[in-house]
């Protein structure tokens, strides 16, 4: 299917929410779990997921758009404390990038919900029916259910490909990159949404599995 025009005003707005900050708390001095915010000279994004490679080297996963290869990354807004730096990116032509961790920082394998730790120690590929759920700074935990696989958006002239679709609001502020869940399964990376949780919503996700794939990594 084709993004509609609301969804791509829609996908905007997230976007400009978490820039000006509306979005989930910052990560803490030197620890980073997936949903929490980093900073660099183009703006803030969401870690959706930690993973690491076969010598235990940690990265957290963007989304594709947040910045190229040698893009700098902080905890703060202010560009005091250093995370690490964007290694490789699948965008445009995928939606991911990494971002690696400096050695000093403590990247757990964990997602922020309402502020508290989340353990995440697998990823599935989401069936239609099955069960999701995402976390949101003005909308707090909601769950629904995948309601569709394999779908094809356009955000911008930018072409997302192997999403899914659940029935889960988003609203302004839960930005993409948000991570999708259910329990302590990972399960996709937020790219945007249409509707609102006043009236009713849908939103898109890529799937953590073809993520880990791409890059050759593990969940941390």
């Amino acid at each position: 299917m084709r993004w509609s025009r609301y969804g791509s005003m829609l996908f905007a707005l997230l976007t400009t929410a978490l820039l000006l900050g509306a979005t989930p708390a910052a990560a803490t001095a030197t620890t980073v779990r997936g949903g929490d915010r980093v900073y660099s000279a183009a703006g803030a994004c969401v870690v959706a997921f930690n993973t690491q490679d076969g010598s235990a080297q940690r990265y957290g996963l963007l989304p594709g758009g947040c910045g190229g290869p040698g893009t700098a990354w902080y905890a703060d807004p202010g560009f005091t404390v250093p995370v690490g730096t964007t290694t490789a990116s699948s965008f445009p032509g995928g939606g991911w990038s990494l971002l690696r961790y400096a050695p000093a920082v403590t990247a757990p394998g964990e997602i922020s919900v309402s502020g508290l730790p989340q353990p995440i120690s697998s990823a599935a590929t989401p069936t239609v029916g099955s069960r999701a759920c995402v976390a949101g700074p003005t909308t707090g935990l909601r769950c629904g259910t995948v309601t569709a696989v394999n779908q094809t958006i356009n955000v911008g002239g930018a072409v997302y490909t192997g999403l899914f679709r659940t029935d889960v609001c988003v609203d302004p502020g839960t930005g993409p990159g948000t991570p999708a869940f259910s329990g302590s399964t990972g399960l996709g990376m937020l790219i945007g949404g249409s509707g609102s949780c006043a009236t009713g919503g849908i939103s898109y996700y890529l799937p953590l599995v073809q993520a880990l794939g791409a890059f050759g990594l593990t969940l941390a």
